[in-house]
């Protein structure tokens, strides 16, 4: 009989699709049934979703589309795939992911965790904007897909929010907490991910480390800023004297006010974003 963690790794080897947020599908519906809409209103929306911007960044660095040219933007992805064709796409993942049942998780986890993925890319957004280092769409890209590997473990684990909120709340490890009870932690099963549906190498490794553990150093600047954009959001970084802190402590207003609007206009302006 196959342990947990082997468990959790074949659900990865078999997973097509991720869930959408049910606004942020509610939204895409409407472009897409609107023959005046265009790439750039297309794009508003895919960019805040993981499970979408996941498939088009897949879809982009296949053999197909990419040429050998690995593709981190979710912008230069759609590009390269064309806007007809990433308006089939959209259409076809909205359709399989409303029959597979199985991929639904409880409304109120899945908006726990958008919004977690949203902040933190916002914040490793404006960090990029201002030390010059990496491309800020690029940073916001992986940022937004950093904890994917939670989504597994929403699926498939009934307790798993509990679990979070428990080891949250007491300071511990989440990382350490995972591998003592699953034999894996979201941060593994991110990356399986990421290999499966070939994202750029520099993705996976980010994804695979954001917590803890080092990466080459040419992906060191990007994971830098993805680990203290993460940090910041679950506050977590006050004491901490790395440059990427005071930059992010002193532009937490422009965040904040960002995340608003970008709940506004997914209409989940009565949650709070704090």
């Amino acid at each position: 009989m196959k342990n947990l963690r082997e468990q959790l790794i074949d659900r990865i080897k078999t997973l097509q699709i991720l869930p959408t947020l049910d606004n942020v599908a509610e939204k895409l519906l409407v472009i897409l049934d609107d023959k005046n809409s265009s790439f750039h209103d297309l794009n508003n929306v895919i960019k805040y979703d993981q499970a979408i911007s996941s498939k088009v960044i897949s879809i982009a660095n296949s053999a197909y589309y990419s040429r050998g040219v690995e593709i981190f933007s979710l912008q230069r992805a759609m590009i390269t795939i064309g806007y007809e064709e990433v308006k089939n796409i959209v259409t076809c993942l909205l359709f399989v992911e409303n029959i597979l049942k199985e991929l639904k998780l409880r409304s109120d986890l899945l908006l726990e965790l958008w919004k977690h993925s949203v902040y933190v890319a916002c914040a490793a957004r404006v960090l990029a904007g201002r030390i010059f280092s990496e491309d800020p769409q690029k940073v916001f890209t992986v940022a937004l897909l950093h904890d994917i590997g939670k989504i597994i473990l929403y699926m498939a684990v009934g307790d798993y929010s509990e679990l979070v909120q428990d080891t949250v709340g007491k300071g511990k490890s989440l990382n350490k907490v995972e591998m003592a009870r699953f034999g894996t932690n979201h941060e593994e099963l991110g990356y399986i991910l990421s290999v499966k549906w070939r994202f750029p190498e520099e993705f996976s490794q980010v994804i695979r480390c954001h917590h803890e553990g080092a990466v080459p150093e040419k992906y060191q600047p990007l994971l830098r800023m993805v680990r203290a954009a993460d940090r910041f959001t679950t506050a977590s970084i006050h004491h901490n004297a790395d440059p990427e802190t005071f930059i992010l402590l002193k532009e937490r207003e422009g965040i904040m006010k960002e995340m608003r609007k970008i709940m506004n206009f997914f209409q989940l302006d009565g949650h709070e974003t704090d």
